[in-house]
């Protein structure tokens, strides 16, 4: 459409709405130099780079092979537990199908109008979706013809890859604090940036009044007390939260 008059270079934000609303980091793109502008290429780099953004150059087809067993195979699996019924509220689950469904509602709030586009435009994501087909029809016949009663060594097939040799080693306490610890504090980097953001959007008279900021600690309170946290201590960290984003003008 463009032809060689306009500079023009393929590019795709791999992040949308819901992951801008949550600050989520590292934001990426990816770049598909067009060898009849070799100069806008470098020109897209340092737009997205000025934002923020690390950037990643492939080919057409090598970004587009990606997506399809990415991008489209998410979506697809996505769409096949909500048709399925699958996804719906349920009193209780296990931590493994709640990290599906935080992938289900991504899927639904970045890009879920998108579904047929990412199918049917890329030209790889029906070898993709047959090949995953094909994977899980085998899983289900193999299941199926286990004995009722199956033993370790009938079982042997159906074993996840990685985990032959046995269950993971236990890891200390200490690496799991540490692995924590650095969750939280991404965590606080992206709120850190709500609050800059909501800091540009209001007025400097828009400071949060102390009857709502209480509200907001009170809030915390019960949260830590439903989780069986430390109130007090809870109270306090958001106390220090709440100060140091009062300085950006946001809460």
């Amino acid at each position: 459409v463009l032809g060689a008059r306009v500079p023009w270079v393929g590019t795709h934000p791999l992040f949308g709405p819901l992951s801008l609303a949550m600050a989520e980091r590292p934001m990426r793109v990816v770049i598909c130099p067009n060898p009849l502008h070799p100069d806008a290429a470098p020109r897209a780099r340092r737009f997205y780079e000025a934002l923020g953004c690390e950037v990643i150059e492939q080919t057409p087809e090598g970004h587009d092979r990606v997506m399809a067993r990415t991008h489209a195979l998410t979506f697809f699996v996505a769409k096949g537990m909500v048709d399925s019924g699958a996804a719906v509220d349920v009193p209780f689950a296990p931590a493994s199908f709640k990290a599906l469904s935080r992938t289900i509602e991504t899927v639904r709030s970045d890009a879920g109008h998108l579904f047929t586009a990412i199918q049917q435009e890329n030209r790889f994501a029906t070898e993709a979706r047959e090949r995953l087909l094909q994977a899980l029809q085998g899983i289900h016949r193999d299941l199926a013809a286990l004995p009722a009663v199956a033993s370790a060594r009938d079982a042997a097939g159906l074993a996840l890859p990685g985990l032959d040799s046995g269950p993971p080693e236990p890891r200390e306490t200490r690496e799991h604090i540490d692995q924590l610890d650095r969750e939280l504090v991404e965590l606080l980097a992206r709120r850190s940036e709500l609050a800059r953001r909501q800091s540009r959007a209001q007025a400097p008279a828009d400071a949060p009044a102390t009857a709502e900021v209480q509200a907001e600690l009170a809030t915390r309170r019960a949260w830590a007390t439903e989780l069986g946290a430390d109130a007090e201590a809870v109270e306090a960290l958001f106390r220090v939260l709440l100060s140091a984003s009062s300085g950006h003008g946001g809460t």
